[in-house]
């Protein structure tokens, strides 16, 4: 058989470019080749030009796992988005914008939390405490501060007569340092804290979730935006399936809190975990933890340090308040052991990628001249 195209012979049938030329053979279909001779086609899937694709290697048990969870968390993922975007209707409506200082939903946030604050001063109303109402009240003046400052700011919006006070040469004057972003949304966290803690039926209870509510969405919707990395950003340790673990964990955690642990003589019943000692630093530990890992680069954007640090507290404080007896506990090692390994896992894997790129790649063999 000759090819059409250039004359030169073609012996095997099973060539389907000629050799000389590289110009399909005619009279040769797509099904030609090794198939028709009844072996396989190692060029099936590959390039015209004879390229070899490896296989895929096997799913890990990690990604196996992680697959599930995200088909798991895929309805819960799409309810939580519908009550996000409710609630955004409601907050952003213009008609409630427009009645508030600056048109702040910050500046709600810090009302209502003052109102909660007033109301457990009533001797029936149980409050935060002392120091938390004090951490609380200080936290609040200096996020009103700043929040009063970047709404009357100059090309900020249109200046109303009810908005364009200046603050008074004592506040202007304030350090760099209190002006920074992150007070704001560590309070609004705080904020979220303490909701997650009181969590109930009773008017203090609504006010604090409310609060929250207002806090969360507005600064929550400046963190989730923002791009500043800190410069602890590295791609190499940016690993979603072990953030989405650690999102999981610390809800797990979050949950167990609410359930009972000191054993009573009624079931289901005693203290529960946000009542035992420390129990608002391990909640916000939590609620930072779960933040940061909801980020576009999760956990990466924090100093390596500080999550370690993070899961340290978490178990330190599980071990000291720990009861067997009661089901709380039980349910928040479950949590713990997603936002330990998460945390474990994050410094194996680079480690791991390095070692594998510091072996190195077999030599491939000399060629053998059989040339006498």
């Amino acid at each position: 058989m000759t090819c059409a195209h250039c004359g030169h012979p073609v012996s095997n049938e099973a060539y389907r470019y000629c050799v000389e030329c590289g110009e399909p053979i005619e009279g040769l279909g797509d099904d030609a080749g090794y198939g028709d001779s009844g072996t396989e086609d190692y060029n099936a899937g590959g390039e015209a030009d004879g390229s070899y694709e490896e296989a895929a290697p096997p799913a890990s048990g990690l990604e196996l796992a992680s697959g599930m969870l995200i088909l798991v968390l895929a309805p819960i993922r799409n309810v939580a988005e519908q009550f996000c975007a409710a609630i955004g209707g409601v907050l952003d409506d213009p008609r409630l914008r427009s009645r508030l200082p600056g048109e702040s939903l910050t500046l709600l946030g810090l009302g209502l939390v003052g109102l909660a604050l007033l109301l457990s001063l009533l001797p029936f109303v149980q409050g935060i405490g002392l120091v938390g109402s004090t951490v609380m009240l200080l936290g609040g003046a200096l996020v009103g501060v700043n929040e009063w400052r970047l709404v009357t700011a100059p090309g900020t919006q249109e200046v109303r007569t009810a908005a364009a006070h200046s603050l008074p040469p004592a506040l202007e004057d304030l350090p760099r340092e209190t002006q920074h972003p992150g007070i704001a949304r560590a309070y609004a966290a705080l904020a979220f804290t303490h909701a997650l803690l009181m969590m109930g039926f009773g008017l203090i209870s609504v006010l604090w979730l409310l609060a929250a509510i207002v806090l969360g969405f507005d600064q929550g919707r400046r963190f989730f935006a923002s791009e500043e990395y800190e410069g602890y950003l590295d791609a190499g340790t940016f690993h979603p399936n072990l953030d989405r673990w650690a999102v999981v964990g610390a809800n797990v955690c979050t949950f167990a809190l609410l359930l009972p642990w000191v054993r009573s003589n009624v079931p289901m019943s005693g203290l529960s975990g946000g009542e035992q000692p420390l129990a608002t630093f391990t909640q916000f530990s939590l609620v930072l933890l779960a933040a940061f890992a909801l980020r576009q680069w999760g956990l990466s954007t924090l100093h390596p340090i500080v999550p370690v640090i993070m899961a340290v507290w978490l178990t330190l404080w599980f071990f000291l308040m720990m009861s067997v007896y009661t089901v709380g506990p039980w349910i928040f090692l479950v949590g713990l052991l997603m936002v330990d390994a998460a945390i474990a896992l994050r410094f194996l894997k680079p480690r791991q990628d390095r070692a594998g790129e510091g072996t190195p790649s077999e030599e491939p063999a000399p060629d053998v001249d059989y040339q006498g």
